[in-house]
């Protein structure tokens, strides 16, 4: 490969590079959520309900790994942008389902359309195969050091 003799030797180690890499698309990706007006949790929880469907405020924190009384300000702010809306449960009116809107099915759409562009500027050295090896390799080394999330049963 090019250009490996050129760099000092701490910049070929691995652990380099996944972390300067990993900071660098977290820079990227916080940037690119703030120009869709979101953050992180908020765009977590609105992927959350794209995948699941309503549900509870409780196991909606529960999905998306945040304690349920730090999610009630990503709530709020999602809700002020009609993003999702907060109905009484069917069962327990003292309950609250989160359902995702058109408005924020929408938001998603865009930003995964944007999303895949911007992947495709940050891997551009790298063809369609390279792309698929390294999310696999990638992937493989996040299954073995982050738990896999429990399945409701």
């Amino acid at each position: 490969m090019s250009g490996d003799n050129e760099r000092p030797a701490y910049e070929r180690g691995t652990g380099f590079l996944l972390a300067r890499l990993g900071s660098l698309t977290a820079r990227s990706w916080t940037a690119f959520l703030t120009e869709h007006r979101l953050t992180q949790a908020q765009y977590t929880v609105l992927i959350a309900l794209q995948q699941h469907g309503p549900v509870g405020q409780r196991r909606l924190a529960e999905l998306v790994a945040m304690d349920a009384r730090n999610i009630v300000p990503v709530l709020d702010s999602l809700a002020a942008g009609c993003l999702i809306e907060r109905r009484p449960d069917d069962t327990d009116r003292r309950r609250r389902t989160i359902t995702l809107t058109g408005r924020g099915n929408a938001l998603l759409a865009t930003v995964a359309d944007a999303a895949a562009v911007e992947q495709d500027q940050f891997l551009q050295t790298l063809n369609a195969t390279d792309r698929a090896r390294l999310n696999h390799l990638l992937r493989r080394l996040y299954d073995s050091h982050i738990p896999a999330a429990p399945q409701p049963g």
